[in-house]
């Protein structure tokens, strides 16, 4: 927690500031639903929308209906962008165009070598001297010239900051000594050399034999996060014969081939405006598409199109298109990627351009935009690409059993595929269009696909996100969690006073204590409204749902806090209704305590103590319950609305909201239940 210096903290301050809508936005397509902004979660396998984003009311949070992830702006940049919290925080007030005003810094001299931090500075600094080295004619004048060869000129290379990796195979190595070498011996922030070197080699930026560079007389890729964080590098051979022809980064923490996209920083834009994806093979196919206005165009890393990259462009368009060239590699890419359609909800197509000509030559040509645009049009859908092929397949073998072979091949990829998984309606299409083209009846498919699954090891969704486990609630902490979910919805009505047994009038968190609260998550979310109020903060303004999200650091805690926010909202339209569900939940709450108090005291051993206790008993009230029963339409118990806070008709509503219970003594209950 950070400690209150008086004035608004550097989180608080960052998370008023921050537009969650608008960063949320950046990284999944959303669309407003009422209040709420919705879209597809992108902490789990989503195939229907079931993320939304609250912001009405004063509030600023998401939450996933489904697997259970909620937070604030901060927790969205570390859990969705695996950022460390002091690097959320500093990233969010760059955005927002804010000073920090605490000096703290994460103990970043300290990480590992192979930390997510540490290799993020070493990429950041190869990155700079990568670009340094192109513009200096001693060391990348070859390289320079095999991009104007390719028709990349400044403003692309500027755009997608392209490098160069000199000749020597010592250039980084020489620049990675000059770092260590500049570091003050009197600066706190002094990292070891053997860290700042490590981390170099972690990243596959430096060989450890000798200290060499990895990548030499090479053009330099710097392959960017979606938020233009420097995370690997792709280096193209420039020489004829020095072989492999590209290079990558190995994997890290930070980097990963089957997740990544090239240009996916500068494309998400266009993507989510267009929602659009196109999808090719290479570095300079999509530098060529962008040069030329194409720019919801992104490329995979030397891998066919994997069902992480579809859920990363899921969320941010409806339709993929694969980019793919017309040879046989390009092709099996193109099978391969049909998987996708099978796994996600989005519209998959398969475009193969004019002559098998790959963008960068088609682009070069004079008529080349409109032709480009036009094959992009033209793109047939996953579906009607793998009916094409089967056609030719069986065209192309017109004996029976031949014939046969071919179905049932075909049936069996369908199978491995995922066809048992599709919704109804995408089924039925895949197995007419089959059918149509075999002339054999889709409920004859059908048995020959059941039998195929039967014999074949099911498939499973590894990759699936395990939702969160949350914690059931006690009848006593339904009570407690209803309470919360007023406080949540309505933040005013924590200052309220309550009126207790002896008729005065109790501040709520005089007459609540946290630790009375027996749910540990209404005690861990009332705890930290507790001490929003407590240390100050709530006389300058309410807390906030994003302040609470902020305090609590179990994932669950959060999950329940956000569903608790919707359901006091629901339940209680305006603030005078809120503020008597507080003190109806209040009192009930406390008259429980009484009981338990009374339930462990001594036990009576006279017939006059008896009566004494049984009369303490019928005092003290009657059984607390969630005060949703509060919302039933009964005339004999009106919903919550009229009467001010702490008088004597909220006491009465107290009352109903209880069932009588028989604690005289264990000579009378041998067990006391709560």
């Amino acid at each position: 927690m950070i400690p209150n210096t008086g004035g608004p903290s550097d989180r608080d301050r960052i998370l008023e500031l921050t537009d969650l809508v608008a960063l949320i936005a950046e990284s999944v397509a959303l669309r407003p639903k009422g209040r709420e902004h919705v879209g597809l979660c992108p902490f789990h396998e989503d195939h229907k929308p079931s993320f939304a984003v609250v912001t009405h009311k004063g509030n600023a949070f998401y939450n996933c209906f489904a697997c259970g992830a909620s937070g604030n702006a901060i927790d969205f940049m570390m859990n969705y962008h695996r950022m460390e919290f002091i690097e959320a925080l500093k990233f969010l007030a760059l955005r927002a165009g804010i000073e920090l005003q605490s000096r703290r810094e994460s103990a970043s001299s300290q990480d590992a070598a192979d930390s997510p931090s540490s290799l993020r500075r070493a990429n950041e600094a190869a990155l700079r001297f990568y670009r340094r080295c192109l513009t200096d004619s001693s060391l990348g004048a070859d390289v320079a010239a095999a991009y104007a060869a390719r028709g990349i000129g400044p403003e692309m290379i500027e755009r997608f900051a392209l490098g160069a990796s000199p000749a020597s195979g010592q250039g980084l190595a020489d620049y990675v000594g000059k770092i260590v070498a500049n570091q003050s011996s009197l600066s706190e922030d002094r990292v070891d050399p053997e860290t700042i070197v490590g981390s170099f080699e972690a990243a596959g930026l430096l060989r450890r034999r000798g200290i060499a560079d990895a990548f030499r007389n090479r053009a330099m890729f710097p392959i960017f996060d979606e938020l233009g964080r420097c995370i690997a590098f792709g280096a193209r051979s420039i020489v004829e014969g020095d072989d492999p022809k590209y290079l990558n980064s190995p994997e890290s923490p930070l980097f990963h081939k089957s997740k990544s996209l090239y240009g996916i920083h500068l494309a998400k834009r266009a993507i989510i405006q267009s929602r659009t994806a196109i999808v090719t093979e290479g570095y300079t196919d999509v530098i060529a598409c962008h040069g030329a206005g194409f720019e919801n165009v992104v490329a995979t890393l030397g891998t066919a199109l994997t069902a992480d990259h579809a859920r990363v462009l899921q969320r941010l368009c409806d339709t993929i298109v694969l980019l793919f060239d017309g040879d046989t590699a390009g092709q099996r890419a193109a099978d391969r990627a049909l998987e996708i359609f099978f796994r996600a909800p989005v519209d998959l197509k398969v475009c193969t351009l004019p002559q098998g000509m790959d963008p960068d030559e088609l682009l070069r040509e004079a008529d080349g935009r409109n032709r480009f645009a036009q094959a992009i049009a033209d793109a047939p859908d996953a579906l009607s690409h793998m009916v094409q092929r089967f056609a030719a397949e069986l065209a192309a073998r017109p004996g029976l059993s031949a014939r046969q072979r071919t179905v049932e091949a075909m049936l069996a990829k369908l199978a491995s595929l995922g066809l048992g998984e599709l919704s109804g309606i995408r089924r039925i299409l895949v197995l007419d269009a089959i059918a149509t083209e075999s002339g054999i009846a889709v409920t004859e498919l059908e048995r020959t696909i059941a039998a195929t699954r039967r014999a074949a090891t099911p498939r499973t969704a590894a990759d699936a996100a395990t939702p969160l486990e949350i914690p059931r609630a006690t009848a006593r902490g339904s009570s407690e969690r209803d309470l919360v979910s007023i406080l949540l919805a309505w933040p005013s009505c924590a200052r309220g006073r309550i009126v207790d047994s002896n008729s005065e009038r109790t501040p709520l968190t005089e007459f609540i204590l946290p630790g009375s609260i027996e749910d540990a998550p209404a005690r861990a979310i009332y705890g930290a409204i507790f001490d929003w109020i407590e240390d100050g903060r709530g006389q300058r303004a309410p807390f906030t749902m994003q302040g609470i999200l902020s305090e609590l650091s179990d994932p669950a805690h959060k999950a329940i806090a956000a569903e608790l926010f919707g359901l006091g909202t629901q339940r209680f339209p305006d603030e005078e209704s809120a503020l008597e569900g507080v003190s109806m939940a209040a009192c009930a709450l406390e008259r429980l305590q009484q009981r338990i108090r009374l339930a462990k005291a001594p036990s009576p051993t006279t017939p006059e103590e008896m009566d004494q206790r049984l009369q303490q008993v019928r005092a003290v009230g009657l059984r607390p319950s969630a005060i949703s029963m509060t919302a039933r339409q009964d005339p004999e118990h009106p919903p919550v609305g009229s009467g001010n806070l702490g008088s004597a008709s909220v006491l009465a509503r107290a009352d109903r909201m209880t069932g009588f219970t028989q604690v005289v003594s264990p000579a009378l209950n041998k067990e006391f239940r709560p």
